[in-house]
């Protein structure tokens, strides 16, 4: 949700539902491991910033202060201080879990424009996308800036879980990291964030979480390492797999994509011959690597002093609340994430809009509309409506 420039009506009706689901879900707030040494962040309604370095002894006062102040978002470190009200340069850092970031936004995916919305940046006016369509001038005030906003579809969250499948099996496979100590959270809009349970992984710095990054997302991959070696001219010289072999990790990937194994050497000759030599090679097997590696934004995984949205609060971007996924294939964030009331609620429509939510779709195209409260909070917090 666009923090500045909401209307005081929206802001009203989305402190009363998000405090209603405060109080009522106290204990869907999940606990962080040793609170009290995590720094504890929130946002409030109709204002920019964030509020900082606070600390809760227990889940009962934090959610106390959730119901009394009622914040739009509510986040949490990754890291825990031995001081976490302090200055971030006394905090003392005792160590961060190691956290991906899957964003649905970050798939680049191509139905993503038939369900998404531009608001202008100067009087908040919405009309959907229409491709092809530049320079954007407003229908309502003349700007000519504006923002995306996008309803994710069923596609959009398949193709999220996708990438958290291929996480996990690298985390698994690769990494060897146990499968009871991954746990995976839909965001509360548009993705899904993977937390290790792995004291191994806890006191890496930054170097070395990037260093995972690069391998988890195919950085880099160098032909030599599947056999494939050059000349000093650049032509190829030589095939000669690795003394390790081909069957485990990036290796065995890229292997299997060929269909070749360690007796292939002819074969993979003539697949880099085809590429047209060495060179070629490289650039197809970079946009194998990039094809096959997970899309994770690499600035999250790295940072050991970040705050996350604390699971079971409320995503003000939707409404949703960011909740466990036990059971990635059955999960629908638009049903178990939708976690608001169901009392009415008349809103403004600022534009047609087709969404779906608890198993219904709607499809509205009146200017006014009569909802349920959790899809008309939906609609606010992605700018597209206004309480009334």
């Amino acid at each position: 949700m666009i923090e500045e420039k909401v209307l005081a009506s929206s802001v009203v009706l989305l402190r009363s539902c998000f405090r209603e689901y405060y109080f009522r879900s106290t204990k869907t707030v999940e606990e962080p491991a040793k609170i009290e040494k995590r720094e504890i962040g929130y946002t409030r309604f109709g204002q920019s910033g964030m509020v900082r370095h606070l600390s809760f002894g227990s889940i009962r006062e934090l959610a106390a202060f959730l119901i009394k102040e009622v914040p739009s978002d509510v986040y949490c470190s990754n890291a825990c201080y031995r001081f976490p009200t302090y200055a971030m340069q006394e905090k003392q850092w005792l160590g961060a879990e190691m956290i991906f970031d899957i964003d649905g936004k970050d798939l680049n995916l191509p139905c993503v424009p038939s369900h998404s919305y531009l608001l202008c940046v100067s009087c908040r006016a919405s009309a959907p996308v229409q491709e092809g369509k530049k320079p954007y001038s407003c229908h309502s005030c003349g700007g000519q800036k504006a923002e995306v906003v996008s309803i994710p579809c069923g596609k959009c969250v398949e193709s999220s879980k996708n990438e958290v499948r291929k996480l996990i099996a690298f985390l698994t496979g690769d990494l060897g990291i146990n499968q009871d100590s991954i746990r995976v959270y839909f965001s509360g809009n548009n993705g899904f964030h993977i937390y290790i349970d792995d004291p191994a992984y806890s006191l890496l710095e930054p170097f070395a979480r990037s260093d995972i990054v690069g391998y988890l997302s195919g950085m880099g991959l160098m032909a030599e390492s599947i056999g494939v070696r050059k000349n000093n001219t650049g032509n190829l010289s030589i095939i000669k797999f690795p003394r390790g072999g081909i069957a485990y990790g990036w290796r065995n990937r890229i292997a299997q994509k060929l269909r070749i194994d360690a007796g292939s050497v002819i074969k993979l000759r003539n697949i880099v011959d085809q590429k047209g030599g060495y060179p070629s090679f490289k650039v197809e097997l970079d946009r194998m690597a990039k094809e096959m590696g997970v899309r994770i934004d690499p600035q999250v995984t790295t940072d050991i002093h970040r705050v996350f949205r604390m699971p079971g609060t409320l995503n003000s971007k939707s409404g949703l609340s960011k909740v466990k996924c036990t059971d990635l294939d059955s999960f629908d964030p638009f049903l178990d994430a939708c976690l608001l009331g169901d009392n009415k609620v008349s809103v403004k429509i600022k534009t047609p809009v087709k969404f779906k939510l608890r198993h219904k779709n709607y499809n509205i195209s009146k200017e006014t509309a009569e909802l349920p409260a959790f899809a008309a909070i939906y609609l606010i917090c992605k700018g597209l409506a206004e309480a009334y």
